[in-house]
């Protein structure tokens, strides 16, 4: 008996297959909404039409996904970092680097059934052997 506490399991044992997954679904209905990671070598696919000012000033008032703490407990944010593996964009379009995807916010149940939904039109489900075979025990139960 699968339940969604096994996917979400497997999700955080797997960030690969987990990433693959919520990037299929955000490509083909935008469930990331603005919060996808991109290469960053991709960074100039993005940005080929844009004022070069323009992309100064989204990395500029960007920042890199790490930081510290102060005393108060403030969190403070390095500057956008172009050396690092990926970028994305915070809610106000600038740009935020990170060596790293972090989708763990996505990870609930509203996300596993937004897959279950999707299904017929994703793939990393069913190349999956151990993935496909939980997400048909919990639709056979839920049936």
């Amino acid at each position: 008996m699968t339940t969604y506490n096994d996917i979400i399991n497997y999700f955080q044992e797997n960030e690969s297959v987990f990433n693959e997954c919520i990037e299929e679904i955000d490509s083909y209905n935008g469930y990331l909404n603005d919060s996808r990671y991109y290469p960053m070598e991709e960074l100039g696919l993005y940005f080929s039409e844009v004022d070069p000012i323009e992309l100064l000033n989204r990395a500029f008032y960007g920042h890199d996904e790490s930081y510290h703490t102060d005393e108060y407990g403030q969190k403070h944010y390095e500057a956008f970092n172009p050396n690092r593996e990926y970028f994305s964009f915070n809610g106000y379009g600038n740009l935020v680097s990170s060596d790293e995807k972090d989708y763990s916010g996505f990870l609930d149940e509203y996300f596993i059934n937004a897959l279950i939904e999707n299904r017929g039109n994703l793939y990393c489900i069913d190349e999956n052997e151990e993935l496909s075979s939980m997400f048909d025990d919990l639709e056979n139960e839920n049936a």
